[in-house]
């Protein structure tokens, strides 16, 4: 077997998928500063626009929804743990669905982030209106704004920085 054909194979995938997801659930649980919405911001997005930027649409879902959702199960939050399965999974599918047309072009990157930000703010709005009510869910929806915002923010250059310095992990996509 060549060596790109190892890097291609199906368990090289699926073992970057569950190193991003540790990752996903690394920065969501570590790097948090509690809101006074009750909620926390934390950096998890950065992991899921990064995996919708770099590895694509299927990783992202994969990476972004279970480390979340693994994040609130181990952090004392198991009643979000569902939403945020959900929600941070389908914002890293939009990304990469919309950053995958072309990849490393700024303006689809860009309109992909803005994108994956309104699934995540309308998903938590929802999810946050059926858990606590309208009124918590509407304090926490600016919150929400910024995380996202941070996270494509960030996750952008890091993307290209990584696809720089390690031009074939663009070959890990899925």
């Amino acid at each position: 077997m060549q060596k790109n054909e190892t890097m291609l194979s199906p368990a090289v995938r699926v073992a970057s998928v569950a190193i991003l997801t540790a990752v996903t659930a690394v920065f969501t649980i570590f790097i948090r500063v509690p809101s006074p919405a009750r909620g926390y911001f934390n950096l998890g997005d950065v992991a899921v626009a990064f995996t919708a930027y770099t590895l694509g649409p299927l990783s992202a879902l994969l990476a972004g929804g279970i480390g979340t959702a693994l994040a609130d199960l181990l952090s004392g939050y198991a009643q979000w743990a569902p939403i945020s399965l959900v929600v941070h999974g389908l914002e890293g599918l939009a990304i990469g669905l919309i950053a995958r047309l072309r990849p490393g072009h700024l303006g689809i990157a860009v309109a992909a982030g803005v994108a994956g930000i309104i699934v995540m703010v309308c998903g938590y709005l929802a999810g946050g209106i059926v858990l606590t009510g309208v009124g918590p869910a509407l304090a926490e929806a600016p919150g929400n704004v910024v995380q996202a915002a941070a996270g494509v923010i960030l996750g952008i250059p890091l993307s290209l920085a990584v696809a720089r310095a390690y031009p074939p992990v663009r070959r890990y996509s899925w």
